[in-house]
Parts: structure tokens; C-alpha cells; sequence
């Protein structure tokens, strides 16, 4: 009886594995192309809770597509800023953090990051948190960050607490 059907089969089958691993790769990276324009969309219609919930999955779509890290930290810090217009503020808090370190783990900066987290803690009256991530970028980063003043900002619709 031969051996040889069985070792071409078992050499085989890690080109097959390969191929469907590279096929949902691509899957997810696209995917997560989709989301990001489906939060773009919700986001221009003042839905923020929609439009975090999309950055959110597209973030993680890109995890699970091993998409590169700036493009993830983009997603969450959009994903932040959605969730602050929706009053999410610990889902935004999250989301901040997670863009910060991801930019640091790749060439983005994440200096808008950081301000977006310091003007969260603003908006809510929470002087000791700000001041707490003012210190951890340092005087000169933190005195660096009023060049992104008109840049971007929060976004503002109803104030939160009001109801829809």
C-alpha cells in the first residue's frame, strides 16, 4: 500500500489553508472600507450613535484583516469623536485611548487624539483628567496642541442629556 496520497494531501492542504486565510483577509479589510463610508454617511447626517457604531466595527474589521495600524487608529479616533456627538463618553474616552496607542505603535501622530480626549474631559468639567493627559504628553507636546485648534473639534449637536 502506498504512503504518497496521503503526504501529497497533507502537502497540499496548508496551500489551500493559505489561500482561504489571504481570501477572508481581503474580506475584512474590505468590509471594513464599507463600514468606514457607511460611519462617513451617518456621521454627515448627525446620526453619531450609528456613525460610532460603524467606525467601532470598521476598527475591528481591520484587526481581524491585519490592516495596518494608522488606518486602525484613524477609525478609532473618528469612532471617538462620533461617540462624544452621540454622548457616549466613555465609549469615546475608550476610543481616544485606543487611537493613542495605536498611533504611537505606528508613524501616525497622535496628537489629535490627544486633544480630542482633553477637550472631552473639558466639555464634561473634568479638569483633573485633562490636566492628567496634558501631563502625560509633556509641556511642550500639551503647549503644541493649540496648532490643532481649528483643526478639528468635537462635534456638537443637541447638548447632551436633552432628550431626542
Amino acid at each position: 500500500m502506498s504512503t504518497l496520497p496521503p503526504i501529497r494531501s497533507c502537502l497540499v492542504l496548508p496551500f489551500i489553508l493559505m489561500a482561504l486565510i489571504a481570501c477572508s483577509t481581503q474580506i475584512e479589510l474590505r468590509t471594513a472600507a464599507e463600514q468606514e463610508q457607511f460611519a462617513r454617511e451617518a456621521a454627515s447626517r448627525g446620526d453619531w450613535a450609528q456613525a460610532m457604531r460603524s467606525y467601532a466595527t470598521a476598527a475591528d474589521n481591520v484587526e481581524l484583516g491585519q490592516g495596518d495600524l494608522a488606518w486602525r487608529a484613524r477609525l478609532h479616533h473618528q469612532a471617538g469623536r462620533t461617540a462624544s456627538g452621540a454622548c457616549r463618553y466613555d465609549a469615546a474616552e475608550f476610543h481616544f485611548r485606543e487611537a493613542i496607542a495605536l498611533a504611537k505603535h505606528s508613524t501616525q501622530s497622535s496628537a489629535l487624539s490627544y486633544k480630542a480626549l482633553i477637550d472631552l474631559y473639558d466639555r464634561q468639567g473634568k479638569a483633573t483628567q485633562a490636566l492628567a493627559v496634558r501631563n502625560e504628553l509633556g509641556w511642550h507636546q500639551a503647549q503644541a496642541l493649540g496648532a490643532f485648534a481649528d483643526l478639528e473639534s468635537l462635534p456638537v449637536g443637541k447638548p447632551c442629556g436633552v432628550p431626542r
